[in-house]
């Protein structure tokens, strides 16, 4: 089996690649940047490939990319503004010109990373039969690039599962979260660390406990659409933070209430695992061996 991988060099694709590898599967990457995709994956099987999506291209990537079998697709431009209207201006369109020429070229198989952001600010359990009301421009361009690729399924024929990316507690390279800045805090020895109230119930994930959850559900053929990728574990942010400076056994002061709130999210939200754990026991297909 042949897969190729879009985003490969973000903290997220490398970890992918590397769950790919360790099942034999054979790794097309593409990036940017091509040097250090050479530096990544250096003394690596994959096969490196760069492309810029926003580029564009006419030629057939299908065909530029080897034939795959499966893509997962990753690539995404800054992620580290959600409020960015980049997001619905010009890398939406950019991504569906990119996926629909790979698709329309002759790819059966699609993975692509969403959002939880999809979801809006609903409440409580969040459930794939949902309606989406994003707030944000980039949970809103990646709503609208599923909804356009639902529609080409009405033209080709191909499957396609939509992971949606619940809350990552880890280092994701090239990446702030809130893990990032706490680990630079302690690392720094300051005795104060700015954050929310706390009072969130969240939904989290290492990063390399997504990474495997993409690979599982990548290598099935049983379930498809969208597919929360999450815990199901709801956890209060204060309390999982306060776990975090134990394990790291910091003296930190918690600056509660500094900031406020994000006006983009749900005080109490969390996912359902019942259609991830479905796709995670599926049948494997081709060559995948699960662990």
């Amino acid at each position: 089996m042949k897969v190729l991988v879009t985003g490969a060099t973000g903290g997220l694709g490398k970890l992918i690649v590397n769950e790919l590898l360790k099942h034999n599967i054979e790794v097309v990457a593409t990036f940017r940047d091509i040097e250090k995709g050479r530096k990544m994956f250096k003394n690596s099987p994959v096969k490196l490939i760069p492309f810029t999506i926003s580029k564009g291209s006419d030629k057939n990537l299908y065909e530029f990319f080897e034939k795959p079998d499966l893509t997962i697709h990753l690539a995404w431009e800054n992620l580290n503004d959600f409020r960015a209207e980049q997001h619905l201006s010009t890398t939406l369109s950019d991504h569906k010109a990119f996926l629909e020429n790979l698709i329309s070229n002759g790819l059966k198989s699609i993975v692509v990373s969403g959002t939880c952001y999809e979801y809006g600010l609903k409440e409580g359990v969040l459930e794939e039969t949902m309606d989406s009301y994003p707030v944000l421009p980039y949970a809103e361009a990646k709503n609208q690039l599923r909804v356009f690729l639902e529609e080409l399924k009405n033209t080709y024929s191909f499957s396609l599962m939509w992971l949606r990316i619940f809350y990552v507690f880890g280092e994701v390279e090239g990446r702030k979260n809130l893990y990032t800045l706490l680990q630079t805090a302690i690392n720094n020895n300051e005795k104060e660390f700015n954050m929310s109230g706390g009072q969130q119930v969240r939904d989290f994930l290492s990063p390399i406990e997504i990474a495997t959850n993409f690979v599982l559900v990548a290598m099935q053929n049983e379930v498809e659409g969208i597919i929360n990728c999450c815990s199901g574990k709801p956890i209060k942010l204060i309390d999982r933070v306060n776990a975090f400076l134990i394990e790291k056994k910091a003296n930190i002061k918690l600056n509660l209430g500094y900031y406020p709130y994000p006006d983009y999210e749900p005080m109490e939200t969390w996912g359902s695992t019942e259609k991830l754990k479905k796709a995670i026991s599926a049948k494997k297909i081709l060559n995948f061996k699960p662990y």
